[in-house]
């Protein structure tokens, strides 16, 4: 049985609509509501349903521990965000990575962020001519409607179409998808899929990392050492500073001296990086170690942790995309085309995982096989190197 708290601040008829689905579930049940906002009418309408709800000021929610407590308490598994109006601690987004999800009003990465919520998002639609708006049910990270995309749904938009229109077709889609996407994240393959517990981390990483955009900024991994999350979270960490050392190699006006300074400082990045995907290739290879390999079971183009590396180095991508998409000194060719360049970047992301998530379950099957061969970098070996090694003569 999986066990759902709701976020919400506000009437609450999504709230209202996701618990009525899944009552009587046998494997799904919402146990909890969690506001922010004590005269919100979503407390009368779960409390007609017998729910119970608790409410925490601003403060408290960006200290995170009280709120983690009481979620403990009613062995929380999963977090659904319907209307909440508060940003979601690091503490809740660690303790529950991949777990908290919400919906969106509009199609992302298309009017979302800070202010970006109820009536403003369908005038912003309506004002910019748009023929299409819809829903965005999304993982949350630490940066607004910017979690990764599990699942959209459009309608269309009319040139007489008000605000309130375009709301009431929105509402619309969300009471029909809403629920069914939950549903289908919590009891099926996705809810357990190892994509869906390594891209927040990635999208953590990536965020903490911007937050200074310092090559030479320290890294404070939040996830428990020795931990698949903190070997994830530094990987992104690594590819998200590589990215931006080549950005500086290529700089017109770099000196001399400094491109050979950058270029081994690339080298040993490329080292550190090959290093850590072996180490997650040693997660899998114990993970799957019992599995009885089926005789006619086959083995990959490339082993799991090779495809965890592009995925990681993709949402760093799709974040630089995204930047590109809302430069303010960009005319709107620029911006349309970079608009275009995400949408298959969004796409790719979402195949990449699924064939991760395929390759996971096809050797915890049996079906497939992996090994790891260990690298075997001749440039980095003084012993093999020929430059190295001649000089030894």
């Amino acid at each position: 049985m999986k066990k759902v708290a709701i976020f919400a601040s506000g009437s609450g008829t999504n709230a209202e609509n996701i618990s009525i689905y899944f009552s009587g579930n046998q494997q799904i049940e919402v146990t909890l509501l969690v506001s922010n906002n004590p005269k919100a009418g979503v407390h009368e309408r779960m409390s007609r349903l017998g729910i119970p709800s608790v409410t925490f000021p601003k403060q408290v929610f960006a200290e995170g521990h009280p709120v983690l407590k009481k979620l403990k308490d009613y062995a929380v598994d999963w977090i659904v965000l319907a209307g909440f109006m508060n940003k979601i601690s690091a503490e809740i987004l660690d303790a529950y990575p991949g777990r908290i999800i919400n919906i969106h009003p509009a199609l992302l990465p298309k009017y979302g962020g800070k202010g970006m919520y109820g009536r403003h998002v369908h005038e912003a639609v309506v004002a910019a001519g748009e023929k299409e708006s819809g829903i965005t049910v999304h993982y949350v990270n630490e940066q607004y409607d910017e979690g990764t995309v599990i699942f959209q749904a459009s309608c269309p938009v009319l040139p007489t179409d008000t605000p309130e229109d375009v709301a009431a077709k929105v509402h619309a889609l969300e009471y029909e998808h809403y629920p069914r996407v939950i549903a289908s994240l919590l009891s099926g393959e996705h809810a357990d899929s190892f994509s869906s517990r390594c891209l927040p981390v990635f999208e953590r990483a990536t965020g903490d990392y911007h937050a200074t955009d310092n090559v030479d900024a320290p890294v404070r991994n939040p996830f428990e050492p020795g931990t698949i999350e903190s070997q994830l979270y530094l990987k992104n960490w690594i590819d998200a500073v590589q990215w931006h050392l080549e950005d500086l190699i290529r700089d017109p006006q770099i000196q001399p001296e400094n491109v050979v300074a950058l270029k081994r400082r690339i080298d040993r990045s490329n080292q550190e990086r090959t290093d850590l995907v072996e180490q997650i290739d040693g997660y899998f290879l114990e993970t799957y170690k019992e599995t009885l390999v089926c005789p006619d079971a086959t083995i990959n183009t490339e082993s799991p942790a090779w495809a965890v590396d592009r995925l990681s180095i993709l949402i760093l991508k799709i974040y630089h995309m995204r930047q590109e998409v809302n430069r303010p000194d960009t005319d709107g060719i620029h911006r349309e085309t970079c608009q275009r360049k995400l949408s298959v970047l969004l796409e790719q992301k979402q195949d990449l995982s699924t064939a991760l998530d395929q390759l996971l379950a096809d050797i915890g099957k049996g079906q497939k096989y992996m090994k790891v061969y260990r690298q075997m970098k001749m440039y980095n070996d003084p012993s093999l190197n020929p430059i190295l090694y001649g000089r030894k003569k």
